[in-house]
């Protein structure tokens, strides 16, 4: 049973080694970048290279440890998991109803019927009471 073991072990290297090539080439396109806007000399570049690349390396490990890209991805599922519950639906009813309303109120002055707001409102929030009240 040694092997599950020593393929996660290199799994986990093979990850560790993307994830820093990512950092490399991230940070040489960024050099890249930047010596492209500012006109900087190349051999600045050159002699700023591995301390750009160790401040990169830094902040991964800062990052690392604070957990941020985890709790980022906890806070993303849950998001995304979440399911719909009574006050969703009666918020979603609520805005439908107002909708309702504002398109009868702007159909009856189109057609000039003199319009009685509280009528139309009432006629449609009693049927949104009744459904949702607690019994």
């Amino acid at each position: 049973m040694i092997i599950p073991k020593f393929i996660g072990k290199q799994l986990s290297r093979l990850k560790l080694g993307q994830s820093y090539y990512s950092i490399m080439t991230s940070t040489l396109s960024t050099i890249s970048l930047i010596a492209l806007a500012f006109k900087i000399n190349v051999y600045i570049l050159i002699f700023a290279f591995p301390l750009i690349l160790l401040a990169t390396f830094i902040i991964g490990y800062i990052l690392d440890v604070y957990n941020v890209n985890t709790m980022d991805n906890i806070k993303t599922n849950e998001i995304q998991q979440r399911f719909l519950n009574t006050r969703d639906l009666k918020i979603q009813e609520f805005q439908i109803i107002q909708l309702k309303i504002l398109t009868e109120v702007l159909k009856r002055n189109k057609e000039g019927f003199n319009t009685d707001f509280n009528e139309i409102s009432n006629k449609f929030y009693q049927e949104y009471y009744k459904k949702w009240k607690s019994n």
